[in-house]
């Protein structure tokens, strides 16, 4: 069944609706907090997944003959590759997985965009033939998937190795089955559109849930850290506030040895914790912003954090 005289099948229409109404919802939250860094990272992924699902169900379409078939299957398979090259790098960003830094930046490009422009432009020019200019094209990428997903069990493992030891498996598992959907795909080229639709739609339904989940337990963390705020404001007279901050980073600077924090990450938390940003962190330690995030996500590791207010928060509790 199709929707509006075009290709879009209702299956993909459904999805499409649905992801729109979501990501103006989550927009709304995101003007209202333009800080939160992963909700921003996940608006971007909603976004590519509609454009791509639009792509998907709109060509290529034969009967849109002022638009060359050519230019119709380049834009579709485009705004696949722009979403499936984006997966890596949400989780990169996202989750703070170190270990995806390369593939996230520059291995899509090596392995994915270059080889499969390359083919498919060069068998296309030589044979006209779209469909196996497609097929030969997309050789490399599907291999590349298979080293792409190896690496993101190693980095996804590496990250929740804690959680792991206490039995703490349902982040992990969902993470592992978001991306076996996106992985398949590319393995699938012909296949149906609602097919398609589906698979492709099931791994991020996935993420999805782990989102609003991480974004439940994240506002329950800062809700916590208010009304303890609050308390002090209102139950502290004010002769007592000057031993209560002394006792805070008492417990602070206690606390940030129970992690085994090395010197230099113990001054970036400490310029962390009065709100510096991680460019004003790097001028004040005369050290490259680069070099701050990599001493961050060595930090959250050991905090087995994702975040700095969860950084925060865990820091002050007495361990």
């Amino acid at each position: 069944m199709r929707v509006f005289g075009t290709d879009i099948h209702i299956v993909t229409f459904c999805f499409i609706v649905l992801e729109a109404v979501f990501f103006l919802y989550q927009l709304y939250y995101y003007l209202c907090w333009p800080k939160d860094q992963n909700r921003k990272y996940y608006l971007i992924l909603l976004f590519l997944l509609i454009v791509k699902n639009l792509a998907m169900g709109l060509f290529p379409d034969p009967h849109i003959t002022n638009i060359p078939m050519v230019i119709q299957y380049a834009f579709t398979y485009a705004a696949g590759f722009v979403m499936a090259s984006y997966f890596p790098y949400y989780f990169y960003r996202s989750y703070n997985l170190g270990g995806l830094r390369f593939h996230a930046t520059y291995g899509v490009v090596l392995f994915l965009y270059i080889p499969f422009t390359l083919i498919f432009t060069t068998e296309y020019l030589l044979e006209g033939d779209i469909d196996s200019a497609i097929a030969h094209g997309l050789i490399i990428p599907a291999a590349y998937s298979l080293v792409l997903a190896y690496v993101m069990y190693q980095s996804i493992h590496k990250a929740f190795k804690k959680k792991i030891k206490n039995r703490e498996f349902f982040e992990e598992i969902g993470m592992y089955c978001s991306v076996v959907p996106f992985v398949a795909i590319a393995f699938f080229p012909g296949i149906d559109q609602v097919t398609e639709a589906i698979i492709t739609n099931l791994g991020f339904t996935i993420l999805t849930f782990l989102f609003i989940r991480r974004s439940i337990i994240q506002a329950r963390l800062d809700r916590e850290k208010l009304q303890a705020f609050e308390a002090v404001e209102t139950e502290i007279p004010l002769n007592g506030i000057v031993d209560v901050i002394e006792r805070n980073i008492q417990v602070f600077e206690r606390n940030m040895t129970f992690f085994n924090l090395t010197s230099r990450e113990k001054e970036i938390v400490r310029l962390v914790r009065t709100g510096k940003t991680y460019k004003n962190v790097a001028e004040e330690l005369y050290i490259s912003k680069g070099t701050v995030k990599k001493h961050i996500e060595n930090i959250f590791q050991k905090a087995d954090v994702t975040s700095k207010v969860q950084l925060l928060h865990k820091i002050m509790q007495n361990q």
